[in-house]
């Protein structure tokens, strides 16, 4: 495995007095809006889970394709004059902030988009009485640069989103996929994609498993100090990768049941399904971290 590192200790007191996180992303991480991950040597905000900013020793950085946006009020249409006499670029990530975010949400997909309904079980300085916690999304065990665009996720480990029991000190990953993501089909008789993937990641894990737990205890203490969480060092990973799956209806719920029982393609796999997962997952109802934790790690 390549060095898998979660630690920014050089950078705490830097970020900490930067106006972008104090006025800005401090207080949407405190609101389960903007994803906060800590990663080997730098730090990620995720919103929609598209990489929002980097944070690293030379400050916040943003793929252009979201930063590019104009200031002042603009029509939704604008002609050639405006472009060149009207149109200016917001020259302030703190001030763009939000417009910057509502660029972000349009290159977001129906899988990203479920994957972030699950960031309003993130540890925070209000919640730090809960019990399970959704810890880090987009895991890559096995390469140097987890927000890496072009990663191949098969070959190089990078998994979806990181569930944590804070009472039993146990992580569990989790790869999760659309209902529509071709992945998790196959033909009768053959064997899906996810498959395959579940199974490599099962071997990372364990193959690194004291790597990935001393990590984490270095991530949940520079964590806490920011964010004002009370994550306790993990002190085990769950044996097996789980599967969740989510957008669809009932009645293609019916049909998920059925092609699992019938064809035992994911036998041996624990998974767990949600329909409208941006409707059904919520602190108040049984699709909540605690139960998609449980399901996930049932013998």
């Amino acid at each position: 495995m390549a060095a898998f590192k979660r630690s920014i200790e050089n950078l705490k007191a830097n970020i900490a007095n930067e106006d972008l996180f104090k006025k800005k992303l401090y207080e949407d991480i405190n609101k389960n809006k903007i994803f906060f991950a800590i990663r080997g040597g730098y730090c990620s905000f995720y919103f929609a889970n598209q990489l929002l900013f980097k944070y690293d020793k030379d400050g916040f950085s943003t793929h252009y394709k979201f930063a590019s946006v104009p200031c002042g009020k603009i029509d939704t249409y604008i002609t050639e004059k405006n472009l060149k006499e009207d149109i200016k670029i917001e020259t302030s990530f703190t001030e763009g902030y939000e417009k910057i975010k509502e660029r972000i949400a349009l290159y977001s997909s129906d899988e990203s988009k479920g994957i972030s309904a699950l960031y309003k079980f993130s540890p925070t300085k209000n919640n730090k009485d809960e019990r399970y916690f959704l810890v880090d999304i987009e895991v890559a065990l096995n390469a140097k640069n987890d927000d890496a665009e072009k990663q191949n996720n098969d070959e190089k480990g990078k998994i979806d989103i990181l569930l944590y029991d804070n009472e039993k000190y146990e992580l569990l990953f989790c790869e999760a996929k659309h209902f529509s993501n071709k992945e998790i089909w196959s033909k009768k008789g053959s064997e899906p994609k996810v498959v395959g993937q579940l199974e490599k990641y099962n071997e990372l894990i364990s193959d690194n498993k004291d790597v990935i737990l001393n990590e984490y205890a270095n991530a949940f203490k520079e964590y806490n100090d920011l964010i004002g969480s009370d994550l306790k060092s993990p002190k085990s990973i769950h044996k097996k990768c789980g599967l969740l799956v989510f957008g669809f209806d009932d009645w293609q719920k019916d049909k998920i049941e059925e092609f699992i029982k019938d064809d035992e393609s994911l036998s041996g796999h624990n998974s767990k399904f949600i329909g409208d997962i941006l409707k059904n997952t919520t602190r108040t109802n049984t699709n909540t971290a605690e139960n998609i934790f449980k399901e996930l790690t049932k013998d």
